[in-house]
């Protein structure tokens, strides 16, 4: 369940409740005999009694509850974004999984296991993996160089760690900075 969908589910369910018990307390008030309690209802039933389904007032609303509910759905149908990436496992009762930061700091760290590199930062998407390091070298050259060590390293975790569907892999590295 998405967290924006609990306090929504929670304040429509209090605003039905308290509905339900205006609708309770005005239909036991009008048994007895007695005039509105809460809302004045009479005056809603008198407009409604002349208010033709035609009206613009009617297609007015109509339409506003139709693209609110339109807005709504949308964002309902929209795919969960994906945190958890699976592995494979030797069971099948058995779920494994890795979050998305859990392989941005494991490819993190197999950068950083390369001599020459200084820091690395990893983004991790549902298909893809992007490395961008930084080497300690001010030379495009000896950054160009340890390329190919960083890819081969992240590419050893990833192997390692047997994932369902594996991300691709793309490696930067950038010279120092003055």
């Amino acid at each position: 369940m998405r967290v924006i969908n609990r306090p929504l589910a929670l304040v429509f369910a209090a605003a039905l409740v308290a509905a339900s018990v205006i609708v309770i307390i005005e239909v036991i008030a009008f048994m007895a005999h007695a005039g509105p309690v809460v809302v004045h209802w009479p005056a809603w039933d008198r407009w409604a009694a002349r208010t033709h389904w035609n009206a613009l007032v009617i297609k007015v609303w109509s339409v506003i509850l139709i693209i609110a509910g339109a807005i709504v759905l949308a964002f309902e149908l929209k795919p969960p974004r994906v945190t958890r990436l699976k592995l494979h496992s030797d069971e099948k009762a058995t779920d494994a999984a890795m979050t998305r930061k859990g392989l941005a700091e494991t490819l993190r760290a197999a950068a950083l296991d390369i001599d020459g590199i200084s820091k690395a930062a990893v983004t991790v998407r549902r298909r893809r993996a992007r490395v961008a390091a930084t080497s300690a070298a001010r030379d495009r050259a000896a950054a160009d160089a340890l390329i190919e060590p960083v890819a081969e390293a992240a590419r050893q975790r990833l192997e390692n760690l047997q994932m369902r569907r594996p991300p691709r892999l793309r490696v930067r590295v950038f010279p120092r900075s003055r």
